[in-house]
């Protein structure tokens, strides 16, 4: 425009003129333009805690501020895994700010660890209906929202007053970056004014925060398996378990045994340490979900929501047992006593959305035990309203159906009859006693999910009120593609051993291994694709392309640094004082890694889980010869770490974009 003015009073003149008469029209033009060009006072505005799941807003702000440091391709793109390589490299750095309190902390443990603690999720509530927010309001269909507003063009020196729906809500001076109006309704439609000095000067009539109601259900992948908030604390006393392994390459009486790092404050008598922290330990669900990060990007990418997310997501759960029915899970978790209130549930996950959605009293609902029969229709009833209907589900579910942990039992743990007690004891946690099958017969277990998911399309409908087009499934991303082949095997010797040497049972022997689950995988997701055609689900299985050169076997950092990434298990003297290549209590299980998946090496070193109750399987001893193996496969092997997770996110939130109608940044609303 400014352009135009000056090409404009250019022209008015006469067309043959002196200097002097054409720089007072050139000088003439350019005022008219800036007159032209000058910006009229607007309100900008935003939701002060858009992921109130976080009850600590300035947990929300600082992600906010991390968020928005990204450049825009990403954020477009992929703002999950951006946003997750920013928080792992700020921690490595110590540049996450005070919200996240001690940095020592957070380079040892990563940043979910400082959030842990203070989520509206309570495990001793078992779900999130408990939680009141900063303001009062309840978690679960809150009423009211603060939001943070600014005037762009504001004039100096004056006073302005903000007023919402006419009535002054704040005064300040006009040249205030950023104010603060309490209680602004949520999903009814208000009306924002800036006055200076009683003069009108900005309006931003028919403004909504809208809210939205995110549910994640389902397995392992789901909640975030292997990637718990706060790692184990592990120091350098060491143990051989019970001569539970040799050092690779060592074999026979004199061979040398492999020595593990214990954790703080063990002793075999009582305790095995400090553990893993999860935001439900039962479960293994962790803020690395990449439901809940597909979740949390879109209240970053949204200023206008207040988006309310619940997760269920529950380690080997599967349709009926889990989902639909009763499943224990990690049940090493406390039960009510007198006095006092526990932590275990095993209650169905539609039982659980029912518990927050539902307005109190929460009759039928709270029945955390298995009881001696079950079923969800006849058990289970939708109540009479939500106090906030459900917008999508987020769902991961079927790998479990279908057996394809114990196909990983028979494609990774090795079969030799020196090892067959420690490979029952793992069998019988981790894939519920069932024992090992081949790809092919998982394969062949596939054609069950078509009547699993009708019924569980149906309880979705009945008791959550939630149509096929409101249900986003996800597929599973490749394990062992390396982008030009896949992960070695080898009977003996380092190769099929990487990022699995902490134990000799650990090994991928069979030369159709690779392959057969690359196969599998493009199988699995295109058959999941084919039965979303059907039931109207929307499938997402996109992003498991690119794992292709992320496999489990594959080292190194992103950053191509020489840090120990871990492939290898640390190897200690006799005393637990000199380790290689790495100290256990250096281990850092948030950093940037070329692998995007939680290898039997990772699982120890993170999540450390280790097991010794009576009859369901642990070794009862706290040094038995089983307990290794059961610290690998009971925390998340063959899962996805972090970054894995933040792979899945992103196919997630564009699915959710499109179904919630929300534009790409960057873009006009659609």
């Amino acid at each position: 425009m400014s352009r135009m003015g000056v090409v404009r009073t250019g022209r008015s003149g006469t067309r043959h003129v002196g200097g002097r008469a054409s720089l007072c029209a050139v000088v003439f033009g350019f005022a008219i333009a800036a007159g032209a060009a000058k910006a009229t006072p607007a309100i900008q505005w935003e939701v002060a805690n858009r992921f109130p799941l976080f009850r600590n807003e300035d947990h929300f702000r600082a992600l906010a501020g991390i968020y928005a440091s990204l450049p825009l391709a990403d954020r477009q793109n992929q703002p999950v895994m951006a946003l997750e390589v920013e928080l792992e490299k700020r921690a490595d750095a110590r540049q996450l700010g005070k919200a996240f309190g001690d940095p020592a902390t957070i380079w040892r443990f990563g940043w979910a660890s400082a959030l842990a603690r203070s989520t509206c999720f309570s495990a001793t509530n078992r779900g999130h209906w408990g939680c009141k927010l900063a303001n009062g309001e309840d978690y679960v269909g809150a009423r009211k929202a603060d939001v943070l507003a600014s005037v762009t063009e504001a004039p100096a020196g004056r006073e302005c007053q903000w007023l919402v729906n006419g009535v002054v809500a704040a005064t300040t001076p006009c040249g205030t970056a950023q104010i603060r109006l309490a209680d602004i309704p949520i999903g009814t439609a208000f009306t924002l004014a800036v006055k200076a000095d009683g003069s009108a000067l900005a309006e931003a009539p028919d403004q909504t925060i809208r809210p939205v109601t995110i549910l994640g259900m389902g397995d392992s992948f789901a909640s975030g398996e292997g990637n718990p908030d706060k790692a184990a604390v592990l120091g350098t006393d060491v143990n051989n378990f019970q001569e539970s392994s040799h050092l690779p390459g060592e074999s026979g009486w004199h061979g040398r045994l492999r020595l593990y790092p214990l954790r703080d404050k063990h002793n075999f008598d009582k305790s095995f340490g400090i553990g893993a922290l999860w935001i439900n330990q039962q479960c293994h669900r962790s803020l690395y979900s990449h439901q809940l990060k597909a979740a949390l990007a879109l209240a970053l990418e949204v200023p206008h929501a207040s988006v309310t997310y619940l997760g269920y997501g529950c380690t080997g759960a599967e349709v009926f047992e889990g989902v639909l029915g009763y499943w224990v899970a990690r049940d090493d978790v406390p039960k009510d006593r007198p006095g006092k209130a526990g932590q275990y549930d095993a209650s169905p996950q539609v039982m659980r959305a029912l518990r927050d959605l539902c307005p109190l009293p929460l009759t039928g609902y709270n029945r955390f035990s298995p009881p001696a029969h079950f079923s969800w229709e006849s058990d289970l009833r939708r109540c009479a309203a939500f106090k906030r209907k459900p917008d999508v589900l987020l769902l991961s579910i079927g790998g479990n159906d279908i057996g394809f942990s114990r196909v990983i039992a028979g494609e990774a743990l090795v079969a030799s009859s020196n090892f067959l007690s420690l490979r029952r004891a793992a069998e019988k946690l981790w894939i519920k006693g069932a024992g090992p099958i081949t790809f092919q017969d998982a394969t062949a277990a596939e054609s069950s999910l078509a009547e699993r998911y009708r019924i569980l399309a149906r309880a979705f409908e009945q008791l959550l009120g939630l149509s096929a087009s409101q249900i986003i499934q996800t597929g599973y991303p490749q394990m062992l593609h390396t982008g030009s082949g896949t992960c070695p095997h080898a009977a003996n010797g380092e190769a099929g051993t990487g990022g699995m040497d902490l134990h000799e049972i650990f090994r991928i022997s069979k030369p159709t291994t690779g392959q057969e689950s690359v196969t599998f995988v493009d199988g699995l997701n295109t058959k999941l694709r084919d039965l979303g055609t059907v039931s109207g689900w929307q499938v997402v299985t996109g992003f498991a392309a690119a794992f292709q050169g992320h496999a489990l076997c594959q080292p190194g950092m992103a950053d191509g640094s020489n840090t120990p990434d871990g492939l290898r298990f640390p190897v200690s003297n006799p005393t637990g004082q000199r380790w290689t290549p790495f100290s256990p209590p250096a281990w850092q299980a948030y950093r940037p890694r070329q692998r995007w998946f939680v290898t039997p090496n990772d699982a120890f070193l993170t999540a450390n889980t280790m097991r010794t109750l009576a009859g369901s399987g642990g070794d009862p001893h706290m040094n038995g010869r089983a307990q290794p193996v059961l610290a690998a496969t009971l925390s998340g092997s063959f899962h996805p770490n972090a970054l894995g997770q933040a792979a899945m996110g992103d196919g997630v939130l564009k699915a959710l974009r499109q179904n919630l109608a929300l534009p790409t940044p960057g873009s006009p609303p659609p």
